[in-house]
């Protein structure tokens, strides 16, 4: 068995029950979590993108996964391109324990008005 070592934070199509879950089934679910210092934003009518904010938080989920599923997730974020992975802290709900994780950020423009307040975190697509 492969040891997953890397931890991923998802908060868009790769959450549970969006339609990229697949992705991460091999992975292990660490715990819900946030981010502060990020804003999410509808960036495209099928999924979302999260830049950094500050005052802002974003919700989602911690995976651990191993190197091969992140190179996967990497070229579904289209990383360099679309998207930016970067090592974020995250605060884990329920325990208050932080971790560390990739989060892959918005690189292109956003519109204010597609804000999603966190209310309504995390998305569902």
């Amino acid at each position: 068995m492969v040891p997953l070592t890397e931890n991923v934070f998802v908060y868009g199509t790769l959450l549970r029950g969006n339609i990229n879950e697949g992705l991460l089934k091999e992975g292990r679910l660490v715990g819900r979590g946030i981010v502060h210092g990020l804003a999410l934003f509808d960036v495209n009518p099928s999924y979302p993108g999260a830049v950094k904010a500050f005052g802002k938080k974003v919700r989602g989920e911690v995976f651990a996964v191993d190197a091969a599923m992140l190179a996967k997730l990497d070229r579904l974020e289209h990383n360099g391109l679309l998207y930016r992975r970067e090592i974020m802290p995250v605060l884990l709900e329920g325990s208050g324990k932080k971790v560390e994780a990739w989060v892959y950020l918005w690189l292109g423009e956003v519109d204010p008005q597609g804000e999603v307040p966190l209310h309504r975190q995390p998305w569902q697509g």
